[in-house]
């Protein structure tokens, strides 16, 4: 039951050292750290750091630059050191923007150059085999032109067409879909008789523009030319760019290493303060083991000071930090559901630990759907989930049951019990219950005990109704009880027993009357006698309802056996693979709801029967400050 030891430590250095002095002793510290303009002394005017976002800014820049040029970084390399300033930082980020930019401005440029040109060489690519004069055309006074692509099938029938129209075809090519490419000539007073002709056998005319001048075929080996020159020349440029992003590759990564650097820096600043004499001040709590590595390197410092006090030196609560053996660890998730124990309470994680995996088994005691509880704990803590262990723990805890049983998937004729079977035992299955109850209602007033002695407690220990006067009660009513019931009389007159029962009660009662007069101990409130009465009442309740409030685990071990017979009896109305079906279903039916519900109970009697009488559960998480940031 280990809640670790806390030591307050509290450090002050020149605040020109205080960047180095952070990165070297803080990042990776395990310390806690409290506001220390709010905890050290008022009069000595201390001012919060304020957050320095320039970092943050110049990581930005430095991120964007790891995009634009493809680099993967893998944050698990981070170095702990830097040798820039941010003003540095700034400077290069810059020298590499404006050498990237550079290319990429020529890269751009080339890259327009270049899709220019090739619409200028789709251009003149349907008039390449034009190897003709265009302006000798354009300029013809009294003779037109048409330019364009017609059917192979319909070419012989427009020469045809248009013999007597003094027109005259020149065919250019054949391309790919098998479409003729001509051009037609006729005289002015015949040309829209010949347009109708060539509309009337599908004729697609190509308009050329009026920009092109000169040869298309020169134009065209000219553009393919250009063409190539500037993808030899965009090469060119996109290697030098590579080997620019090489030269700098490995300082963009450091830069970006650094700047997260200082931002962990400034993070850790928040936390501190300052004062005008130029001293920086820093205060938390820290673990008192992490805290013997940490001094020595401090003492080799010589412009640092610092001061180590414990919790009892101080009105400062220390953060909690639960340290469990393995075995244990995985139930501080529950404890955590509940609420921490707080710095001076024993941690009941192992009292939970075993007290659950009993109880689990207990009620819930089964082989076959053990293990498979057992093995979704596997698949769970594989995944990295939280519960997976404990799912792990329950399936152990109900195999290990459902051999005490006999039972297997519910079936109690494959197994011979070890112990007891459930359902033929029912009144010592009961008894069980009780007497489980009763040893762990007695083990968590000793914790209580333990708990006042640990905080020196007094009136806790001796007076309270889970101290010494309510242990000595409920166990002089119980043995009393048991007793009479298997001998069938009091072990002592009932006047005298009264007596041996009332004066604890009346203890509890006037506790702090008691506290105050034999330990000097003063109560916070002075109760009235109704409201003394009125607690008795209420503890004598809580005494019995705690106890018989564990018949339940009894009950669901039985609920266990009745509700696997309900299967097998139905299983057996059918046949073949119908009575397999069912089987089947219903084992899962019965791990997933009495699983759920079984675990349900568990959690209630350790937080409401347990927990309500040793433990707090006020403590505040501890979360160094290398979580923080």
């Amino acid at each position: 039951m280990a809640v670790e030891k806390m030591k307050l430590l509290s450090i002050t250095g020149k605040e020109e050292n205080i960047d180095v002095f952070i990165e070297k002793y803080l990042l990776d510290s395990g310390i806690q750290t409290e506001d220390a303009a709010k905890v050290f002394e008022k009069g000595w005017k201390l001012t919060n750091f304020k957050y320095d976002s320039k970092a943050k800014e110049l990581l930005k820049e430095c991120q964007n630059l790891l995009d634009k040029c493809k680099i993967k970084y893998d944050d698990s390399e981070e170095i702990q050191s830097f040798k820039y300033t941010t003003d540095e930082i700034e400077i290069k980020l810059k020298d590499i923007s404006d050498n990237l930019l550079v290319v990429d401005n020529k890269l751009n440029e080339l890259n327009k150059k270049y899709e220019d040109e090739k619409k200028k060489e789709l251009l003149v690519k349907d008039t390449k085999d034009l190897d003709i004069d265009l302006d000798a055309l354009y300029n013809m006074e009294y003779v037109k032109f048409r330019y364009g692509k017609i059917a192979k099938e319909n070419i012989n029938r427009l020469q045809n067409s248009i013999v007597n129209l003094n027109a005259i075809i020149y065919e250019i090519s054949v391309d790919e879909e098998d479409n003729v490419w001509i051009i037609c000539v006729a005289t002015r007073e015949n040309s829209a008789k010949v347009d109708s002709y060539l509309n009337l056998f599908k004729f697609e005319r190509f308009y050329l523009p009026e920009e092109m001048k000169g040869n298309p075929k020169k134009l065209w080996l000219e553009s393919k030319k250009e063409i190539e020159r500037l993808e030899e020349e965009i090469n060119e440029t996109q290697i030098e760019k590579n080997h620019i992003l090489k030269y700098y590759k490995d300082e963009i990564i450091e830069l970006y290493e650094e700047l997260n650097l200082y931002i962990k820096i400034n993070n850790v600043k928040r936390y501190m303060a300052y004062d005008e004499n130029g001293l920086f001040y820093i205060i938390g709590w820290i673990p008192a083991r992490e805290l013997n590595v940490l001094l020595p390197k401090l003492v080799n410092e010589r412009d640092v000071k610092y001061a180590v006090k414990s919790h009892d030196e101080v009105a400062s609560t220390p953060p909690t930090k639960l340290n469990n053996i393995k075995i244990f660890k995985p139930f501080e998730t529950l404890i955590k559901m509940y609420g921490l124990p707080n710095y001076t309470e024993l941690d009941p994680t192992p009292f939970v630990a075993i007290t659950a995996f009993l109880i689990f088994g207990f009620m819930f005691g089964d082989v076959g759907q053990g293990l498979v509880i057992f093995l979704i704990g596997l698949l769970l803590a594989k995944k990295k989930v939280s519960m997976g262990p404990i799912f792990e723990a329950g399936g152990i805890s109900a195999i290990i049951f459902g051999f005490l049983y006999g039972s297997v998937f519910g079936s109690e004729d494959i197994l011979k019990p070890i112990l007891i079977s459930p359902m033929d035992n029912i009144q010592t299955m009961l008894i069980y219950g009780i007497a489980i109850g009763v040893v762990l209602i007695i083990s968590a007033m000793i914790l209580n005990i333990k708990n006042g002695i640990k905080n020196k407690d007094k009136q806790k220990i001796f007076f309270d109704t889970n101290g010494i006067a309510g242990l000595v009660f409920y166990i002089l009513v119980l043995g009393s009880g048991i007793y009479y019931l298997k001998n069938g009389k009091m072990i002592v007159s009932f006047s005298i027993m009264s007596i041996f029962i009332i004066l604890p009660l009346a203890v509890i009662m006037f506790k702090d009357v008691l506290a105050e007069k034999v330990f000097k101990q003063k109560s916070k409130e002075k109760s009235s006698i109704a409201e003394r009465i009125f607690e008795v009442v209420e503890i004598l309740l809580s005494f019995a309802s705690n106890t018989i409030s564990f018949v339940r685990i009894a009950a669901f071990a039985i609920n266990h056996v009745g509700l696997c017979m309900a299967v097998y009896i139905l299983s057996d109305m059918f046949a073949g693979a119908g009575s397999l079906t069912v089987k089947i279903f219903g084992n899962i039916l019965v791990i997933v709801l009495e699983g759920l519900i079984v675990a349900i109970q568990v959690l209630r009697l350790e937080y409401y029967e347990l927990f309500s009488r040793f433990y707090m559960g006020n403590g505040k998480e501890y979360k160094p400050l290398k979580e923080k940031i």
